[in-house]
């Protein structure tokens, strides 16, 4: 019944604010550090809003950014977090080595025989990617998903701690919090984790403390500082809106008719070109406008013609001859006057 509903709402399931103020009793950050916040499944922006809060609480100074592809939400994220974008994360352009922590909060569905998270997880933790090495990582996924996932999490994170909802929503999300750090790349993977993590996968939910297990004075995650800053953030997709934007801003498309305009006429003389014009050439400038049509008592008509010809071939294997017809387009301009009409070619 879950899987249902979350395929009815595009795999979106967003993240209740009381599992959410579970998830970050665990998590701090160094006093006066600034940090970059990633969640590229923002939704409507509640949960960026929610860790910034918590996180300028404890003294730091957080920047987020967050990713939502379906436009109607991404609007309502806008007024929640820092930089947002409206794409998915493959139409995204963002600077690598970049952030200290990754909320992730996935589709729950499949996508060509493949789990979205595993995708997801694995696109956006890859090495040399968006995340920096040692930034916090917390993956939002369902229970059973934890098979599908778990090679990757040993190959990646480390410090691995795996929590679930709590009784409240467990059995309408069968959801899995697991925190990680972003490991170094080439350490190899964590086959104990990994056997842990699939026999997870498996188990019933009194296998796993529950997020309001009260364990947090014991048990931190540290959002390491920024270590450089995002300089890239934006999406490749060319919206209308963003082109009215843009209009408004800079005078967009005043720039380019001026350029436009630049190529075609300046102080009322044509520029010279770099070779002589060819009949094509000019043609393209009657067609085009740049060229008048009446020059002096001459009316200008450009116009492209099929001329056919017929030339005898003779066969180099056999000796025999054959009629060969080719048709080919020229460009002619064809000037009248009071003395007639000059076709020029």
């Amino acid at each position: 019944m879950a899987r249902l509903e979350s395929e009815a709402k595009g795999g979106f399931y967003p993240t209740p604010p009381d599992e959410m103020e579970f998830i970050l009793k665990r998590i701090i950050g160094e006093d006066g550090a600034t940090l970059s916040i990633f969640d590229p499944c923002a939704g409507k922006g509640n949960v960026v809003k929610q860790i910034k809060q918590h996180l300028e609480k404890k003294d730091c100074l957080p920047i987020t950014y967050g990713i939502e592809i379906e436009k109607t939400r991404a609007r309502e994220a806008v007024n929640q977090v820092d930089h947002m974008l409206a794409c998915g994360y493959e139409d995204a352009r963002i600077s690598h080595n970049a952030f200290s922590f990754l909320y992730l909060n996935p589709p729950f569905m499949e996508i060509h025989g493949e789990r979205a998270e595993k995708r997801f997880f694995r696109d956006l933790t890859e090495p040399d990617g968006y995340l920096s090495v040692g930034s916090l990582v917390v993956l939002n996924i369902p229970q059973y998903v934890l098979a599908d996932v778990a090679r990757l999490i040993a190959t990646r994170l480390e410090q691995v701690r795996v929590y679930r909802f709590t009784n409240k929503n467990y059995d309408d999300y069968h959801q899995v919090i697991v925190y990680g750090y972003r490991r170094a790349s080439g350490q190899g993977r964590d086959e104990q984790l990994q056997e842990y993590l699939e026999n997870l996968s498996k188990r019933s939910q009194a296998s796993l403390n529950a997020l309001d297990y009260p364990d947090w004075d014991e048990v931190s995650y540290m959002i390491p500082a920024q270590e450089k800053p995002v300089e890239i953030f934006t999406s490749t997709i060319v919206e209308p809106e963003d082109i009215i934007k843009s209009e408004v801003e800079i005078g967009f498309l005043d720039k380019v008719f001026a350029q436009v305009e630049d190529v075609r006429l300046q102080n009322g003389a044509m520029r010279q070109p770099a070779m002589p014009l060819k009949i094509t050439h000019q043609v393209q400038a009657i067609q085009s406008g740049a060229l008048p049509e009446h020059m002096g008592g001459h009316l200008l008509v450009a116009k492209d013609e099929s001329v056919h010809t017929e030339r005898l071939e003779t066969d180099p294997d056999n000796g025999k001859q054959r009629l060969v017809e080719t048709y080919v387009r020229k460009s002619v301009i064809r000037t009248f006057g009071p003395e007639g009409h000059l076709d020029l070619k």
